[in-house]
């Protein structure tokens, strides 16, 4: 008898696990992958159809990397490196801000396309010596040294250096630092380096605090900045993209007027901006992100004018992936604005484990990602290849439609037959030791 239950414990577990070895988690889509043979790991951007069967609830969970046997390989979400940077020393002219009276609107400052300094002269510019002057690094510096041109008369200044990256948002450098320059050949005071320290940024004030300026407007004064730029080409981050929508909803309010707009898919989202409609010159929303049960998420505010500028900025958001989005206005427009999103793609890094070809495999209920230790992979990798060290890039190619929207629905998943043959077989065990406890008591004692 011990041997009969023996038996089927055996070929209830054997089941058991057969059952869940046939039963794979089931997938909406699967992207056929290119990619260049022997390289030590792999790295796939996703596309922007793939948002749109990836589950919100998995955090991209439910995307994975399989060989050609259909078997996981090593993979997860890949951090970009860190950037490098490499020392760098540039001549840049100083442009004088016209002073204005107080209480006037000043100079008007702006970046044309390419984003060079644009100044406009305020309503009421004034006679006097400028005490406001900007300078273009050209590029994002990490400023460490300022040196100005020599001076071709005595000055004792005392200034501020402030430093921004888009002309409208100043973040200081220094404050009341002298800058002098006394007398000629011996004995004389030559001090016009100022050190500095700070984020990197292409564009930079210096504020004449007192003292006047050596500087004449319309000349060429020049200062010679120092410091670390990124290596443009070791960025590694994905692309930035722009979709425009429209309007998919418009809602009048009480409190105003609402205009929703729906994203293609769930995309990351990270900056956002407005462009009104003809007859429209100027307007003020407030961006809200649509969550859930048509909760609402402030995101912050835009201003917008009929010239597209307004502030001249996009609303930085925090990155996240968005469906819906609503532009709120207090006031009624005469046409619904368009919104421009922008978005960057998350990717996904995997080791040539197993035989080519690789697939992508996008969109499940029960599906997931294995917990690899993938992110120590990569450090590794890049130790041994030095900072310049990059995944292979991968590309998607083909799509294939697999389960499709019965990949993501809970109700159509296939029964999982894995925990009732588990209790069937605890159940049996359970029964296989009390019939062996009734067998020792029934048998007649020695």
């Amino acid at each position: 008898m011990r041997r009969e239950w023996r038996a089927c414990l055996l070929i209830v577990g054997l089941g058991v696990f057969t059952a869940r070895a046939d039963t794979p988690p089931s997938f909406a889509v699967a992207y056929s992958l290119e990619a260049k043979p022997g390289a030590k790991a792999y790295v796939v951007e996703l596309p922007q159809d793939a948002y749109a069967w990836a589950s919100t609830d998995a955090g991209l969970g439910d995307v994975v990397v399989v060989d050609a046997h259909d078997r996981q390989v090593a993979a997860g979400l890949y951090a970009p490196a860190t950037p490098t940077a490499h020392p760098a020393t540039l001549d840049a002219p100083l442009l004088a801000v016209p002073p204005s009276a107080g209480g006037v609107a000043g100079a008007r400052i702006q970046r044309s396309t390419n984003g060079d300094i644009l100044i406009e002269p305020g309503a009421a510019a004034v006679a006097g010596a400028p005490s406001d002057w900007l300078f273009d690094a050209r590029q994002p510096v990490a400023a460490e040294r300022l040196e100005f041109a020599p001076f071709d008369r005595d000055a004792d200044l005392r200034i501020d250096i402030d430093a921004s990256a888009n002309l409208q948002d100043w973040m200081p450098l220094v404050r009341g630092a002298t800058v002098v320059t006394l007398g000629r050949g011996d004995g004389a005071v030559d001090a016009r380096v100022v050190k500095l320290q700070g984020a990197p940024a292409r564009y930079y004030r210096v504020h004449v605090a007192r003292g006047e300026a050596p500087w004449v407007a319309g000349t060429t004064a020049k200062v010679t900045l120092s410091g670390t730029v990124e290596d443009a080409a070791a960025i590694d981050q994905s692309p930035r993209r722009w979709l425009e929508l429209s309007a998919a909803n418009t809602t009048q309010s009480g409190q105003g007027v609402d205009y929703d707009y729906r994203l293609p898919a769930a995309l990351p989202v990270t900056a956002l901006r407005a462009k009104l409609g003809n007859g429209d010159a100027v307007a003020r929303f407030d961006a809200i992100a649509i969550e859930g049960a048509m909760t609402g998420r402030q995101l912050g505010t835009l201003v917008v004018t009929s010239q597209g500028g307004g502030d001249g900025r996009p609303l930085e958001v925090a990155r996240g992936r968005r469906e819906v989005l609503r532009l709120h206005s207090a006031t009624p427009l005469r046409e619904p604005p368009h919104l421009l999103v922008e978005w960057q793609a998350d990717r996904i890094v995997f080791l040539p484990e197993g035989d080519a070809p690789y697939r992508l495999l996008v969109g499940s209920h029960l599906g997931r990602r294995a917990a690899w230790p993938i992110a120590d992979a990569i450090v590794a990798l890049r130790k041994d290849g030095g900072p310049a060290w990059r995944p292979e890039p991968a590309a998607t190619a083909s799509v294939r439609i697999l389960d499709g929207s019965k990949a993501l629905d809970a109700a159509a998943a296939p029964f999982d037959w894995t925990r009732p043959l588990l209790w069937v077989v605890l159940l049996l065990g359970a029964a296989a030791v009390a019939a062996m406890a009734v067998s020792l008591l029934r048998k007649p004692k020695a």
